[in-house]
């Protein structure tokens, strides 16, 4: 689909007047301009102030942008907006869903003055300034998602940017300085904070009720009293043990952190001198895996396992509302908790519960483990001993036998942390790694829609555990969880699987059991499979095996053009790739589209980008040369001696020069095809399913993850 051209409206606040908006005969202020403007309508501001004669609030209505252009432009003043919640408020411009501004200055002077107001939708605010406001220089609240960046807040009364109520977005690279709280965040708002300067404010980032921020990368410094403070029931994220902050807390007044919360903030991979803290924080050292040992990890290097024992049971058992519990009657896991507990490999409580909600603790899950494969003769090797596991610790004895059979293991820190809540990434790595159960790949983990949330050192014992059909998804089986904490009745279900895979227990019948990769056929592929013509494509053979993989799951037909969102889907589901880059929030992509997480998981990992304006245009007919591009950079590809080896394309010309290195690179390593006639790249032809498939599989032969295919129409270098 090729978007349609935009209209343009020209505003000069110095030679306009009542013209018709042209670059000839410009509106005189950008009330005209607002007034006739729709979506898709882009709004040029020559330099100026424009204030007088102007109508405020200016509304932005939505998919409108308003661009400065050739110079300063300054856009000053403010008039009442009725709100509901908050009632009428001095504000200049409120913007609404898709609606943008960019390199424009925006200042309020009156009492209580906002320069921007954001109630809703996916506003982007780029290569602003916000300066000399009466209060703040953004006001977010509702569930506006907007992005921030690249902006610059500066001398406003109260806080340079305030979000409130449920409002989220991303705010990125800008820089707040000489305010009173450089940011100011409250209610159950929970923006994504990445890499801004907060310098020079009375207080730097202030956190109040129930807000829910993650920051990563910013540097807050040099401000006046405080560098982050936390108020009442704030839940920040600040880094996490696989996921690290990298925030910078230095030079400030009185306090870098100042924790008045009721509770501790855990704080992991963030520079902080500690004594330069009040308030409780609760430092956690890096779970990411030791980096040489990941790559051998990742190999699946696993010793055979020998096969199991034929089952004597009688006819699988299938869902059921009675058991033996009395909180456990038509809950999803009856079946698992009631064999458990028939087997005494699980019990309830004195009060006749079993409490299938309760999380598990990282000691009760080996407990479970062991009593449940307990240690044979040959298993009695020797362990490490963990500082935080006491002599007399209730558990001491099962930690370390899981510790000895491969269970289980400690933190870098030589800690094994027994009242920890056990994740469902830790507790499928731990059964995998304990029992040795096979192989898999990681394109086995193409069935979970939230497969980026996998920990690199996870990728491959949750794909084997997938293959195995040991992991159990409630209450949508496509949604794994990982870092979720793991429940009694999640890890009961887990452990019933891993015996039933070993033969020890008869195989259940649930709905909430993933089925392998290789089965897990989804309902369009079905269909487009019935739409394939009998006749022999030329892609065939790189087009079935993906299918047969279960790579290609939004098809129609090997000659149907591929679009942004299906190529993502595509690379992710084959690649599984590692994220390599922060998050954006692309406005085009909200979060019930198909493909939204196959999007960001694509462009963290280098894949694909986005546009300039925060968009991703999934729907767009990805073209040939960008296929390319995309794998060379996602691939992370290299090749020598590539010099020359454009010039056997006839329509070498119409490769940009800054593809030229990248399309080299595709060519010596073969990655390119071209049909019908080798020597026509035709790179910026719509690329078909057919052609993408066989790129793709090519990416998967170089990763030895395929064996290689003839093709008439592969290019080779000496050819």
């Amino acid at each position: 689909m090729v978007q349609a051209t935009a209209s343009v409206l020209y505003v000069n606040h110095a030679s306009g007047a009542q013209g018709n908006g042209t670059r000839q005969s410009p509106f005189k202020t950008l009330t005209q301009a607002l007034d006739r403007a729709s979506s898709g309508t882009t709004i040029q501001l020559e330099a100026g102030t424009y204030g007088s004669g102007e109508s405020f609030p200016l509304i932005v209505a939505s998919g409108v942008t308003v661009v400065g252009i050739h110079g300063t432009v300054t856009i000053r003043g403010g008039g009442v907006l009725a709100t509901e919640e908050f009632g009428g408020m001095s504000v200049t411009m409120k913007l609404e869903d898709r609606s943008q501004i960019r390199n424009v200055t925006v200042t309020n002077p009156q009492s209580q003055g906002i320069g921007v107001w954001l109630e809703a939708g996916s506003a982007l605010l780029t290569r602003c300034r916000f300066k000399g406001c009466g209060r703040d220089g953004v006001f977010a609240t509702g569930t506006a998602i907007p992005v921030l960046l690249a902006n610059e807040f500066t001398e406003n009364q109260a806080s340079g940017l305030f979000m409130v109520r449920r409002s989220k977005g991303e705010v990125r690279q800008n820089r707040f300085e000489q305010t009173g709280y450089g940011v100011a965040i409250s209610d159950q708002a929970a923006p994504l904070i990445i890499d801004n300067e907060v310098v020079n404010n009375k207080a730097g980032i202030v956190l109040s009720r129930a807000a829910r921020p993650v920051l990563r990368q910013n540097h807050i410094r040099r401000n006046e009293t405080s560098g982050l403070w936390l108020q009442d029931t704030v839940q920040p994220d600040v880094g996490q043990s696989q996921d690290l902050g990298e925030n910078e807390f230095r030079d400030n007044g009185q306090w870098d952190i100042r924790n008045e919360s009721r509770q501790p903030l855990t704080s992991a991979g963030n520079h902080i001198n500690p004594n330069r803290v009040k308030g409780s924080v609760r430092y956690v050292a890096s779970e990411l895996p030791d980096p040489v040992a990941v790559p051998a990890m990742l190999l699946g290097k696993v010793p055979p396992q020998p096969a199991p024992p034929t089952p004597e049971s009688p006819a699988p058992p299938t869902l059921n509302l009675d058991s033996r519990f009395s909180d456990v009657i038509g809950h999803w896991a009856a079946p698992f908790v009631d064999a458990m507990a028939t087997a005494e490999l699980v019990k309830g409580f004195f009060d006749g519960s079993f409490r299938p909600n309760a999380l598990v603790t990282r000691a009760e899950f080996a407990a479970l483990v062991m009593a449940t494969f307990p240690a044979s003769d040959g298993d009695n090797r020797r362990f490490k001993p963990f500082r935080d596991v006491s002599s007399n610790f209730w558990a001491r004895s099962v930690i370390y036998q899981a510790q000895a059979q491969g269970f289980i293991a400690g933190f870098p820190d030589n800690t094994f942390r027994p009242n920890d809540p056990m994740t469902r990434a830790q507790s499928l790595v731990a059964l995998i790694n304990g029992l040795r159960l096979g192989q898999g790949m990681a394109s086995e983990l193409g069935v979970y829609r939230d497969r980026a949330q996998v920990p690199p050192y996870a990728v491959e014992e949750i794909a084997i555990a997938t293959r195995q059909g040991i992991v159990v998804n409630y209450p949508d089986v496509a949604e794994l969880r990982p870092m979720q904490p793991i429940t009694r009745a999640e890890t009961t279900a887990l452990v019933y699987q891993c015996l039933a895979n070993l033969g020890r227990m008869q195989s259940l019948t649930s709905p909430y059991i993933v089925e392998p990769a290789r089965t897990a056929v989804s309902n369009s592929v079905a269909a487009a499979s019935n739409t394939i013509v009998t006749q022999s494509h030329w892609a065939d053979d790189f087009w079935q095996s993906l299918k047969a993989h279960n790579f290609l799951e939004r098809t129609s037909a090997p000659d149907a053009s591929m679009t942004r969102a299906q190529f993502a889907s595509l690379v992710v589901a084959a690649f599984a790739p590692k994220p390599k880059r922060y998050p954006v929030a692309f406005r085009d992509v909200p979060s019930s589209h198909w493909a939204s997480q196959a999007i960001h998981t694509a462009y963290r990992a280098k894949f694909l980008s986005g546009f300039p304006d925060y968009t991703f245009a999934p729907e767009q007919p990805i073209l040939k040369i960008q296929v390319l591009l995309a794998l060379v950079s996602g691939l992370e590809l290299t090749a020598k001696d590539t010099a020359g080896l454009l010039a056997r394309y006839q329509d070498k010309s119409q490769v940009p020069r800054y593809a030229e290195s990248a399309i080299a690179i595709a060519t010596k390593l073969g990655l390119v095809f071209n049909y019908p006639d080798l020597d026509l790249l035709s790179p910026n032809q719509v690329a078909t399913y057919g052609e993408v498939a066989a790129m793709v599989y090519q990416g998967l032969v170089l990763r030895k993850r395929m064996p290689p295919i003839l093709s008439d129409y592969q290019v080779h270098p000496q050819m």
